[in-house]
């Protein structure tokens, strides 16, 4: 008995209860409140904090342990959870408090409600009875009180289950519907891992998965390896349970990611207070096609910045998409968004946009909601100007893009003071509201716009590039025109009065409310100040001038920095220059003495003479290598770029075929040698041919089944040749004036002829003709002539 009583007392020591002490975090607790899914700590230490939390989150700790009354371990034991209890339906925590005082009674000998000093009812008393004679005991029992499953086997592993977990083991087993049914969590928690880790792989089947549950499963616990994996039918039945679709293994990589770093409920909205306090900026594709600088049709894309407290897009360009040639690293004319296109954008957003002739007049800033006459009066250049908002960006979003990752526009967004924050990796969340934007973008301006493509290959129309297209001037001035008109104008669904929720208003209007607020102090950029936005080399001037890409510039002006030191340590003498990839004739040396701009032209814009761009000159340097040029030949691509432009204002050939070839694939060198039949057989010479015999009989007499013919006269003698022809009847003799002949040898020999009827030429035996009464003086039947008359 004192053996049962101590095992009793460190059975009850070694529970999380009330008084008991513990380790968590680091500190030492004294437990001072269970109640329900929560726990109440108090702190031993001198200098900690009393804290308060969920059990499942102190037991589940990796510091966690129960300590003794000297703060030493206890012997590690898994502590019942009864937070699951508090989640149960009324029905079903019934159910489990009922087992689990039967399972009690088969280990106590009494039910856990009864008065001290009850003694065990028949069968239960364990000094008595094995656990085997309880357990039939409690089965028969149990089915006589209507319990289903309860046979001796369930309720043994039942019983363990709540030896183990306590009353959330019976949780597991008993309540339909469970997170996991019977597995162990410690399966379900390296199925999850293991699903994690599949995220960013290419896609597989679920067997893959149970394979490599099977495996981590072996490698963590190897000892019990047997008791926990599970079958493969219960994985299966795991991953409905843990809401784990199958056909999501097999979703493209960006998808599963994206599915797996979304949003979940609930939703937080992105917060700004101020205008400019936080603007995200992403790029994306625009879905049209559009005339390249070259005339051929390109792919679009779309940078566009919004700002986020009045949903202002206060800067968009649009770039052709064009994939470049060559090797790798050396690859020349690729086209998409660049780091200076977005340094662009921002100075875009800094400055008034001007409204273009044509443009309708709602989509000017004198006819909308935007305060005109107060905003005129602090900057002249709102005069004329579209109806969008000027907003200097305090801190802009980014995502990791090389463009918005490169020193350029890192510098530019120095120079403005504006901050910059990179968005979390595969999180689209951080940037949800121009994703947002982006879509809108698409369903209220790309689907009406010729050239539209759809979203994919599979949603593209027939002969897109056949129909009229925008050129990319043109196109970014619709652009333009329609974020004046439409996107600032209409009310949004993320606008709305705090005081009218119901009321959803303009980014016109919500910039109108916040800009009497706050203020505005237009930042206007000079001339000499926009120039530092430009992306720049260090680059040292030669008696030549100085060289960007292939491209030589020089002047008298510049010469006179050649081989002039900067007086900048560690920078010798190498000059800032900088230029513009969108007007790539001049370039600007900066002279950081004087802080002023010296200018330099190519020294071939004479055989251009035209505006031209960086994307054009590597169009016509690839041209110029493509024909066995080289790319230092820079009057020969000067010509090229020339021809570009004069193509480019032409425009398509309409009588260039618009289908190209069908691909073939490359040439293969499939010729097998046929031998040659009359290979060694020397030419014949004409002396030696030998004459074909003449024939001893006319060709019609062998290939023509002749008919009879006429009987000859009583003195002339038959010959053999000349009665040689074919009976009517085959095989039968023929009545030739008394006298009966035998078949023909040509019908004998089996040649038949090769003209009449078909009749003639197979053989076919045609009844012979109803013979006419002979008219009145005429001769015999055998004084007839015959009808196929002589040969």
């Amino acid at each position: 008995m004192a053996t049962a009583v101590a095992q009793a007392e460190k059975a009850e020591e070694g529970r999380l209860r009330p008084g008991a002490r513990l380790r968590w975090q680091g500190g030492t607790y004294r437990v001072l409140v269970l109640q329900g899914a929560e726990v109440q700590l108090g702190c031993l230490d001198e200098e900690g904090a009393d804290a308060r939390a969920l059990l499942s989150v102190v037991v589940g700790a990796d510091d966690f342990a129960l300590l003794d009354e000297d703060l030493q371990d206890l012997e590690r034991e898994q502590v019942a959870d009864t937070s699951g209890l508090s989640l149960l339906p009324e029905a079903e925590l019934k159910l489990v408090r009922d087992w689990e005082r039967h399972l009690r009674e088969i280990d106590d000998g009494v039910p856990p409600d009864s008065e001290e000093g009850a003694v065990p009812r028949p069968g239960y008393d364990p000094a008595r009875f094995t656990v085997r004679q309880r357990l039939a005991t409690k089965a028969a029992e149990m089915k006589a009180l209507g319990f289903r499953h309860a046979s001796a086997g369930t309720i043994e592993r039942r019983r363990r289950a709540y030896q183990a977990r306590g009353a959330f083991g019976l949780i597991r087993e008993i309540v339909p519907g469970s997170p996991w049914g019977r597995t162990d969590e410690r399966v379900v928690k390296l199925l999850l891992a293991e699903v994690k880790a599949g995220l960013g792989e290419s896609d597989g089947d679920a067997s893959r998965l149970y394979e490599r549950l099977q495996a981590s499963v072996r490698r963590e616990h190897e000892d019990k390896y047997d008791k926990l994996m599970i079958s493969r039918a219960t994985f299966y039945r795991l991953l409905g349970r843990l809401g784990i679709n199958v056909a999501s293994l097999h979703w493209p990589t960006d998808r599963r990611l994206d599915e797996a770093n979304g949003a979940v409920p609930p939703y937080t909205p992105t917060q700004a207070r101020r205008l400019g306090e936080q603007v995200q900026i992403d790029s994306t594709g625009l879905d049209i096609i559009a005339i390249g600088d070259d005339g051929r049709p390109v792919q679009v894309e779309l940078t566009a910045a919004i700002d986020v407290v009045s949903r202002t897009i206060i800067g968009a360009m649009i770039v052709p998409k064009v994939r470049g040639r060559g090797p790798r690293g050396r690859r020349l004319g690729g086209r998409a968004t660049r780091s200076f296109d977005a340094v662009l954008m921002l100075a875009q957003a800094l400055a008034p946009m001007p409204a273009r002739p044509g443009w309708s007049p709602r989509a000017l800033a004198e006819q909308s909601e935007m305060p005109y006459a107060d905003l005129v009066a602090c900057d002249p250049r709102m005069a004329g100007a579209a109806a969008r908002p000027v907003i200097r960006p305090r801190m802009v979003v980014v995502d990791h893009g090389k463009i918005f990752n490169s020193e350029h526009f890192d510098d530019v967004c120095r120079m403005l003071d504006i901050k910059v924050r990179p968005a979390r990796e595969r999180t689209a969340t951080d940037k949800a509201v121009i994703e947002s934007t982006f879509n809108a973008i698409k369903r209220r301006f790309s689907q009406y716009v010729a050239g539209y493509t759809g979203s994919d290959l599979k949603r593209r129309g027939k002969h897109v590039t056949d129909g009229p297209l925008w050129s990319l001037n043109e196109l970014q001035d619709l652009l333009n025109e329609w974020i004046a008109l439409d996107w600032q104008q209409k009310p949004h669904d993320g606008l709305r009065s705090p005081f009218l929720p119901g009321l959803t208003i303009s980014p016109n209007r919500m910039y109108a409310t916040l800009v009497a607020a706050e203020g505005h102090v237009p930042l206007v950029l000079t001339p000499h100040e926009n120039r530092k936005l430009l992306p720049f080399h260090y680059l040292k001037v030669t008696d030549k001038g100085v060289r960007i890409g292939n491209r030589t510039y020089n002047s008298e002006a510049l010469q006179e920095y050649k081989n002039r030191h900067t007086g900048i340590p560690g920078q010798g003498r190498r000059w800032q220059i900088r230029y513009s990839p969108y007007a790539p004739r001049f370039v600007w040396l900066w002279d950081h003495n004087k802080d002023d701009w010296v200018e330099a032209e190519f020294i071939h814009q004479r055989l251009i003479g035209d505006d031209w761009t960086q994307w054009t000159w590597e169009e016509a340097t690839l041209n110029v290598l493509e024909d066995g040029g080289h790319k230092e030949e820079q009057r020969r691509i000067a010509r090229e770029v020339s021809k570009l432009r004069e193509r480019a204002r032409r425009g398509p050939d309409p009588d260039a075929p618009r289908v190209p070839q069908l691909f073939t694939g490359p040439a293969l060198d499939l010729d097998v040698p046929v031998a040659d039949p009359y290979e060694g057989i020397p030419d014949p010479d004409p002396a030696t041919v030998v004459r074909a015999p003449a024939l001893t009989m006319a060709a019609e007499h062998i290939l023509h089944a002749a008919r009879p013919a006429p009987p000859p006269a009583p003195d002339d003698p038959v010959t053999e040749t000349e009665t040689d022809f074919e009976p009517a009847d085959a095989g039968q003799p023929v009545d030739t004036g008394g006298r009966v002949q035998e078949p023909s040898r040509a019908y004998r020999t089996g040649v038949l002829s090769l003209r009449g009827g078909a009749a003639e030429v197979f053989g076919i035996t045609r009844p012979p003709a109803p013979r006419a009464a002979p008219s009145p003086g005429a001769g015999e039947p055998g004084d007839e002539e015959d009808d196929g008359g002589e040969s």
